[in-house]
């Protein structure tokens, strides 16, 4: 017996759309297809005109840190933001608080199963110091380290060669922030004031691509596997893709959303609601990052999600060096990348499933469960409508009062959201609970 049909969907194949259905039974899809019968299901979803995905693999967010963050923002509020946009699964990194030794990520996972509406991974992070149980945080699920170039967790270049060779030899990854910190005092020394159009300033473009070579030979040197995050400019892709087409050892390239919406031209009028790390880039690095993004250079987008309550990011207009740097955006990121991807004819909908669903996946260790459509997969669905509006933040699930989306004209919408079978959201209003997702641990890279 089929728990649940989703009807005339248009599925998302290698060489583009077709129309069939989903069968869904214990969490799993059974059949998908053309040919798939629509006869004695439980459930029925009618997604005539609906394109279907797998639901997004989220590869870098910061939704769980008692000590940062305010009352109401937790995995609970942030993971609920999630299912609304059709991510299904996170990967959660370390904010302020470092989660560095098995204890760490066994007690962050405790936290987050109580709390997750969806399927969750961990990163370990922020070192700053070049001795690491690497094997127990393999056996606590946890393949991947995160370190610094920059502060406030800066790690220096002798603690960052240690930890590549740990990291490597015990079949990990090292993910890093890549500005160098020398770069940001000498932008900063130069400026006065406390205007928001200085920020992006404070953080020129140098401090990137450096950092981002330097990392390149680190990782080659070490024998360990890279994973540059959150890339803000096309010249950084270019030169990140350098060491990523040596193939001497693995390099993942992640950029994300804000960077390919949002230019240094955009600050005077969002002010601190555009205040991010690394800083926003020129009009023409945009662009460069949107032909990095389809043409394979860049392998996928991860929103590096960090709430904030308005009032807080307010603060900024007066001092902009007053708030914490960092967007939300995990429940838009995939209507942001169907409207202003597919609809505006830079990207495939087959592109858009690997940047946010089949690579991440990969990348995460958690494919082919997560990220594709397929028998035998785990049944988290995502259904977008073609229905132009207009983005507001209080038609969000997200608690934090704001989005920095906020007018933007968009055409696709996230009409229903699946996972494990089940109905979990539909027009943003989350149907699942805290404690409904589950820790994913993970396995050497």
């Amino acid at each position: 017996m089929t728990d649940c049909l989703v009807t005339d969907a248009r599925l998302v194949t290698e060489p583009g759309l077709t129309r069939g259905a989903i069968a869904i039974e214990d969490g799993s899809i059974t059949a998908i297809g053309p040919s798939v019968s629509a006869s004695g299901a439980d459930t029925v979803i009618d997604a005539e005109g609906m394109v279907a995905l797998p639901g997004a693999v989220d590869g870098h967010t910061h939704m769980d840190d008692p000590a940062l963050f305010p009352d109401g923002i937790d995995m609970a509020s942030q993971t609920a933001s999630a299912v609304a946009g059709g991510v299904t699964t996170v990967i959660e990194l370390p904010t302020q608080t470092p989660v560095t030794t098995p204890e760490a990520v066994r007690e962050k996972r405790r936290r987050c199963e109580s709390r997750a509406h969806v399927d969750f991974g961990l990163v370990a992070g922020n070192f700053q110091e070049p001795d690491v149980d690497v094997t127990g945080l393999l056996e606590a699920g946890v393949p991947e380290c995160k370190t610094f170039t920059s502060e406030p967790y800066r790690a220096d270049d002798g603690t960052i060669l240690s930890l590549m060779d740990a990291v490597g030899d015990a079949g990990g990854r090292m993910r890093v922030h890549c500005e160098t910190q020398a770069l940001i005092e000498r932008a900063r020394a130069d400026l006065e004031g406390t205007d928001p159009e200085l920020y992006p300033r404070s953080r020129p473009l140098e401090a990137e691509l450096e950092a981002i070579s330097r990392m390149g030979w680190f990782a080659e040197a070490a024998g360990c596997p890279l994973y540059v995050v959150h890339i803000s400019s096309g010249t950084g892709a270019v030169v990140a893709d350098r060491f990523k087409s040596r193939a001497t050892v693995p390099v993942t390239l992640e950029t994300c959303p804000q960077y390919l919406a949002f230019s240094t031209a955009d600050v005077p009028e969002k002010g601190p609601f555009l205040k991010v790390d690394p800083s926003l880039k020129s009009p023409a690095e945009r662009e460069r990052l949107w032909e990095a993004v389809a043409d394979g250079t860049i392998d996928c987008l991860g929103t590096d999600h960090f709430p904030t309550y308005r009032a807080n990011r307010e603060t900024g207009w007066e001092d902009i060096w007053e708030p914490y740097a960092g967007l939300p955006g995990v429940e838009t990121l995939v209507e942001f990348l169907a409207s202003e991807g597919v609809e505006a004819g830079r990207i495939s909908w087959p592109r858009l499933v690997e940047l946010l669903c089949t690579t991440p996946a990969r990348k995460a260790g958690v494919y082919p469960a997560k990220g594709s459509l397929a028998v035998g997969t785990d049944a988290d669905i995502v259904l977008l409508r073609n229905d132009p509006y207009e983005v507001e933040a209080s038609s969000l699930a997200y608690n934090g009062g704001w989005t920095p989306y906020e007018g933007r004209e968009w055409t696709w919408r996230v009409d229903t959201v699946i996972t494990d079978g089940t109905v979990a959201a539909r027009d943003h209003t989350v149907y699942t609970a805290p404690g409904d997702g589950s820790f994913l641990p993970r396995g050497r890279t």
